[in-house]
């Protein structure tokens, strides 16, 4: 009798959540918070005369940045993350035989890869700082006869991308691992 084994992969994906979406269910457009964040680090940058653009958690502990931009951006991270929790999960539940959420968060509140004496600073700043972005890492667990199936790994990065690819702005499978 033929043995079934259970290959677990882990995928790394950060998806862009498109602003239509956002604004038919949302009061405040993540847009406008993002600038309104960005002016608000860019002041506190300068106030502080730091070289680097810190992480929010660091500006909210100086009180840099005001509580209801702090609640605008933490009520649309919290909507954006579920939305792509529950895409993810009613996309890809068929193809698996299990799907476990490590990690899902908003890429708003990690330090930004952006420095103060960059030209195009502002632009990157804001999309940094807009809560549309969300990074999440699921591992997959799937039924093959093989002990170790070979090109799985790729195999999952494609069938991430063709059934997510169309629900959101940008899509990115940043790595698949078999573990």
């Amino acid at each position: 009798m033929p043995s079934l084994f259970v290959t677990k992969i882990h995928v790394t994906l950060q998806i862009k959540v498109p602003d239509e979406l956002l604004e038919r269910y949302l009061p405040s457009s993540a847009k406008v918070v993002g600038e309104a964040l960005t002016e608000q680090v860019i002041d506190a940058v300068k106030k502080h005369k730091l070289s680097y653009f810190p992480a929010l958690n660091f500006l909210e502990k100086q009180g840099d940045i005001e509580a209801d931009l702090l609640d605008a951006i933490e009520t649309i991270s919290w909507f954006s993350c579920k939305l792509v929790r529950e895409e993810v999960h009613k996309k890809l539940r068929a193809f698996f035989s299990e799907l476990s959420f490590q990690s899902v968060k908003c890429t708003s509140y990690a330090m930004p890869g952006v420095r103060a004496s960059q030209l195009n600073a502002w632009p990157a700043l804001v999309e940094h700082y807009t809560p549309n972005t969300v990074k999440l890492d699921v591992i997959a667990s799937v039924l093959k006869k093989e002990e170790v199936p070979q090109g799985l790994e790729n195999w999952s990065k494609q069938l991430f991308r063709r059934n997510l690819e169309k629900t959101f702005d940008e899509f990115e499978v940043v790595q698949t691992v078999v573990i």
